[in-house]
């Protein structure tokens, strides 16, 4: 098995040419690269097409240039247009952010495995939504994790630790992937409206507004009698963004189990050592989880940011939209502008790294870098004290 393994990592090595900046031509002029270049294998297999995929984007991530990888995708489907074109505003996005120095830009590669899974593993109804002949009559399904090392942030594509479905359909012995759906992916490319790439101007200009500093302003002292550990909250993030603490109910991937493990975090924050979520006297009724269960609350993104905007809440935070005063511990709550529903905010992430920005999550359970938030907006929240 493990020479399989090897054999087809060498068939994916042999068959990409490098990415390119530039190269010298014969004049001794410099011509400029503006993509990583992607050749077609001569063996192909639905396994062989699921890691040239991934290895193309990952190509694409670290030279921080589109690449075109529609000879392994199926541009008939439209998800799969919306995936290159996500790609491409990815890597211009982590690009300019680089070149402007305006936060930490990832530029190394690490190892990661592909595991393949069978249907019966899939831990939700993702099948119930993909009638397979709609792809035609040799399509296949294939399911997976990708293993990655501990602690690490890989493309946002990746998902690491959670389950990956890819259709792929089969022409002639060619071999195309068709859909791929992994939980976050509606943010991504799923969504409501199809994904656009601007020009470079335009997202230049985005970019820095959303990396201007705001005007000064005071943050607020926590009154209530438990004031907020960031440090607290960022190591338990640490210890559990990719395995799960059992003492706290899972929500889900299907249903997002975003913004229950970001209340985890929270909550980490507060409590005092060798307290457990059954008999913590920092949650309430309205902001509570355990191992049975929790309130909508604690679980929802919308709902969480409605009650501790409340007077009345027993949770004191301080919300922000300046991402340059952003420190360890902060909640992240993004949105999607691939979303048809105006400053609608889904996904929450806890900040464990304010000097690279690395952000701890679940739905995928995984981190991922702020410069990777792509085609996203975001708010903060910084807890300050909670009544005991």
């Amino acid at each position: 098995m493990r020479f399989v393994a090897l054999l087809l990592a060498a068939i994916m090595i042999l068959s990409f040419s490098p990415a390119v900046f530039a190269y010298e031509s014969p004049d001794e002029n410099i011509t400029e690269i503006n993509e990583v270049k992607f050749v077609s294998p001569k063996r192909s297999s639905p396994k062989v097409a699921v890691m040239r995929y991934f290895s193309a984007l990952y190509d694409s991530y670290i030279a921080m240039l589109p690449v075109d990888i529609s000879p392994i995708i199926d541009l008939d489907y439209e998800m799969m247009e919306n995936v290159l074109c996500w790609n491409t505003l990815l890597q211009m996005r982590r690009r300019l952010i680089s070149e402007n120095d305006f936060c930490y830009v990832e530029k190394e590669r690490f190892d990661y495995e592909i595991e393949y899974i069978k249907k019966r593993d899939l831990d939700d109804q993702r099948m119930d939504y993909v009638n397979i002949e709609d792809y035609g009559k040799n399509a296949t399904i294939l399911h997976f994790v990708i293993k990655g090392e501990e602690g690490k942030a890989y493309p946002p594509i990746f998902a690491v630790n959670s389950q990956h479905s890819v259709v792929i359909t089969e022409e002639n012995g060619e071999y195309k992937i068709a859909y791929h759906y992994f939980p976050g992916s509606e943010g991504k490319f799923q969504n409501d409206l199809p994904v656009t790439v601007p020009t470079e101007e335009e997202m230049l200009s985005l970019l820095k507004k959303e990396f201007t500093e705001l005007a000064e302003y005071s943050v607020p002292k926590g009154k209530n009698e438990r004031l907020y550990d960031p440090e607290a909250a960022a190591v338990y993030a640490l210890e559990y963004c990719e395995s799960r603490n059992k003492k706290f109910h899972f929500v889900g991937d299907w249903y997002g189990n975003c913004m229950n493990f970001a209340s985890q975090c929270v909550w980490s924050g507060f409590c005092e050592e060798g307290e457990s979520p059954a008999n913590t006297g920092g949650m309430t009724r309205k902001w509570y989880c355990t191992r049975g269960g929790g309130t909508i609350i604690w679980a929802s993104v919308s709902r969480f940011w409605n009650w501790i905007g409340e007077k009345n809440s027993d949770m004191q935070v301080f919300r922000f939209y300046d991402v340059l005063s952003a420190k360890k511990g902060d909640i992240v709550h993004i949105g999607s502008y691939a979303c048809s529903e105006p400053e609608k905010y889904t996904h929450a992430l806890i900040i464990v790294d304010d000097e690279k920005m690395i952000l701890a999550q679940n739905s995928p359970a995984c981190f991922v870098y702020y410069s990777d938030l792509a085609n996203n907006y975001a708010r903060f929240i910084r807890p300050l004290s909670l009544e005991a």
